[in-house]
């Protein structure tokens, strides 16, 4: 009987130590996985690989909404095929009545310095760019020529992406809304925003 007492009492003991090696944590944390938020240009060839060559003072808007909310930490896009130094700036669009309200407004001046032809440009974002479920994103560009290579809405597989001409710098400031008139197109973007959820 003694040694049944015994006997219980270490496997109680092995059993608690067995659920203790068990217990999570529950400050330990962990990274969410990344997401790339676009048209998904992987494996594909754009029609107009040189990007946009008329389109001074438009925004492009793209239809692609966040899944949850999260941040927003990176910008990747294939690179065109001229050497022209190309600037856009990167747009985080909030869905209201009859447009969209601008969130968030960062310049991007990395295309082509150096110049680059080929292949895909990732830029890390100094500060992460918070956002809800359901935002979209959108890049404008002040000069005629755009570093984004494309196919245009005769090509499109997607065709989420819509644009609109005559937008100044001060008409995409934060805050600012973009009602949804006058956008045509239907194009793809070779451009993805790299997205991670809130944990």
């Amino acid at each position: 009987m003694k040694t049944r007492a015994i006997f219980l009492a270490v496997f109680f003991s092995i059993s608690l130590a067995c659920s203790a090696t068990l217990t999570i944590n529950p400050q330990q944390t962990y990274s969410q996985p990344e997401q790339s938020i676009g048209f998904d240009f992987s494996s594909q060839s754009p029609s107009s690989p040189d990007g946009d060559r008329a389109a001074p003072t438009h925004v492009f808007i793209h239809k692609y909404p966040f899944p949850t909310d999260g941040f927003v930490t990176g910008v990747t896009f294939v690179n065109d095929s001229d050497s022209k130094a190309e600037e856009i700036t990167l747009l985080i669009l909030r869905p209201l009545g009859g447009g969209w309200e601008v969130i968030h407004r960062v310049d991007l001046s990395e295309d082509d310095r150096p110049s680059t032809k080929t292949g895909i440009t990732t830029l890390s974002l100094g500060t992460s760019l918070a956002v809800e479920k359901g935002d979209i994103f959108a890049h404008w560009q002040f000069g005629k020529t755009g570093p984004i290579p494309l196919n245009d809405e005769h090509l499109s597989f997607d065709g989420l992406s819509v644009g609109k001409f005559g937008l100044d710098s001060k008409d995409i400031e934060e805050g600012h809304v973009l009602t949804n008139e006058n956008f045509s197109g239907g194009r793809d973007y070779f451009i993805n925003l790299i997205f991670e959820e809130t944990p």
